[in-house]
């Protein structure tokens, strides 16, 4: 499958930037496919997965609202639907080796339900561990950028 992303390492340093891998977090962030730029990032709240419909719907309708937050609105036109001008990338920012789990196919699974009306396509799922990144579907990878420990200090508050 080719990837909407030209340069995904590039993609998630612009990430990181703006809403740092942070182990444990699991971020959203829109893409313009014509200039690749990153148009917002989104943490997505502690979702609870024990597999069952109820939860995967629950994790649907998060991703929906999310999605629906970050793209432009898909709109009928007299030519027709507005063009699909974006994507909807997920980070998910965990410990362990750098290959998909079924935590990764279960986002995949969620934006597929998801019924986003917006000019954005479901993106990739990418994992970021301290070891480096991948995508699920891109199997492109690389050591940089990689998510770091969350670290607590007095007075601080994480973004």
């Amino acid at each position: 499958m080719l990837s909407e992303i030209d340069d995904p390492a590039a993609t998630l340093r612009d990430i990181d930037r703006l809403c740092p891998f942070t182990l444990g977090r699991v971020l959203v962030a829109c893409i313009d496919l014509d200039s690749q730029r990153v148009e917002g990032v989104q943490t997505l709240p502690e979702v609870s997965d024990d597999g069952s419909a109820r939860d995967r719907h629950c994790i649907s309708e998060k991703l929906r609202e999310v999605g629906e937050s970050l793209a432009p609105e898909r709109k009928r036109t007299a030519q027709g639907w507005s063009p699909m001008t974006h994507t909807l990338v997920t980070v998910v920012c965990r410990e362990g080796r750098v290959v998909p789990t079924r935590v990764e196919f279960r986002w995949l699974d969620a934006w597929r339900f998801s019924n986003h009306l917006t000019c954005a396509y479901n993106g990739d799922v990418y994992i970021v561990t301290p070891h480096g990144w991948t995508g699920v579907l891109d199997s492109r990878a690389g050591w940089e950028p990689r998510s770091r420990p969350h670290l607590e200090l007095p007075g601080v508050t994480d973004p």
